[in-house]
Formats: C-alpha cells, sequence, structure tokens
C-alpha cells in the first residue's frame, strides 16, 4: 500500500485511518460494510491541488483517488478483500448539467470528452465481485446527479462514468494514476485541469466546508 515512501507519513495516515475507522465503521460484516461506503461516499468531491488520502482524511473532502484509496484501506481494516481499480473515461459524461454551474462548466459538459482516470474499489467477494463508486455524496442528487443511496451491499453501486476501459489494479494508486496522466496530451491534460477546477469550484459553494 505505497501511500508514501516517507515512514512517517505512513504512520500518521494509518493513525487517521484508525481515527476515521472508529468515528464511523464500529460495525463489522456486511454492516461494517455499509457503513464504510457510506462513510467515503459522503465525503464533499473536491479536487485541489493535494490529492492524497491523508489530506482528504485531514480535510473531510477528496476526489475519487483519495476517496478510494481511503474506502479500499478501510474495507481491508475491517476484513474485506478490496482493490482500486482505475479505469479510463470521459469524466463530463457522468456530470448533469445544471442551472447553477457557470457557462464555461456546462459547455465542458456539453462538449465532453475530458479524458481522466477515475477510480473505483472493486469489492472481491466469493459471490462475484462488486464495484463500488463512492465519489458523489447523496446530496448531490438534488443537482441532477445518479447517487448510491439505495445501495444495499450486494451487486454494483452505479458509477461515476457508465463507458470505461480497464487500465490498472495496481496497489500503488498514487504513482500508477500519475504515470497515466503524465500520458496525456499537453492540449488534453490543460482541458481536464480546466474542468477538475470548474467543477471543483461549483461543488465547493453547494456543500462549503
Amino acid at each position: 500500500m505505497p501511500i508514501s515512501d516517507n515512514l512517517s507519513l505512513q504512520a500518521t495516515y494509518a493513525a487517521a485511518l484508525d481515527g476515521f475507522v472508529a468515528a464511523y465503521v464500529p460495525a463489522r460484516g456486511m454492516g461494517g460494510l455499509l457503513q464504510s461506503y457510506a462513510a467515503v461516499r459522503q465525503m464533499p468531491y473536491f479536487s485541489g491541488p493535494d490529492r492524497t488520502p491523508l489530506a482528504a482524511l485531514r480535510s473531510g473532502r477528496g476526489a475519487c483517488t483519495a476517496k478510494h484509496i481511503i474506502l479500499r484501506d478501510v474495507l481491508r481494516k475491517i476484513g474485506a478483500r478490496a482493490e482500486v481499480e482505475i479505469v479510463e473515461g470521459d469524466f463530463a459524461s457522468g456530470i448533469p448539467l445544471h442551472a447553477t454551474q457557470s457557462p464555461a462548466l456546462q459547455a465542458m459538459i456539453r462538449q465532453g470528452g475530458v479524458t481522466d482516470f477515475h477510480c473505483r474499489v472493486r469489492l472481491l467477494q466469493l459471490e462475484g465481485d462488486a464495484l463500488l463508486d463512492a465519489t458523489w455524496p447523496t446530496e448531490l442528487a438534488d443537482h441532477g446527479f445518479t447517487v448510491n443511496r439505495q445501495w444495499a451491499g450486494k451487486g454494483d453501486t452505479v458509477q461515476a462514468i457508465s463507458l470505461v476501459t480497464v487500465r490498472s489494479r495496481d496497489e500503488d494508486v498514487l504513482g500508477t494514476k500519475a504515470r497515466l496522466l503524465a500520458g496525456l496530451s499537453a492540449e488534453m491534460t490543460a482541458r481536464r485541469q480546466e474542468f477538475l477546477r470548474l467543477l471543483s469550484g461549483w461543488l465547493a459553494e453547494l456543500s462549503p466546508v
């Protein structure tokens, strides 16, 4: 679980993760699975300069990479088998249009074509793997997002990007995603960064922290 090569940061992350589990996941078994998923899902989405899971635990919000690393690690702590899966797709395709969005964000959603390497969790179960996407908190349903309020612990959740290509199930999620992003063209890198900036700014207005 290479969160960082710095042993001090690893210890700090482990302690923060223990605190998260103690606060939000008192159960084990199916109850713990549902609590783990709900606790991470309800963290507001925010793509900032520090996208590590430690930063997300400290601030209480994070983007798909940090949120799904946390979900994987919480699930492992309660005895489940889980991996982070990195998938490639058009991130704009999963974002609904809404009147409160800026004209620039609405234009990018309509145009689409924002290549991103999105993260989700693959829960490994005897009865078949389940794909867990905890990107959007349930409150965003009021703004047109398809959220996972009714997920009961079986089968896949609704995915933030419906059409994707699986790129990795590597333990080093941060390093692998960085390498994948480095392969994007300069034009797509700039487009992706602008889209995430506009999206995060809009979501922060909806759920200020």
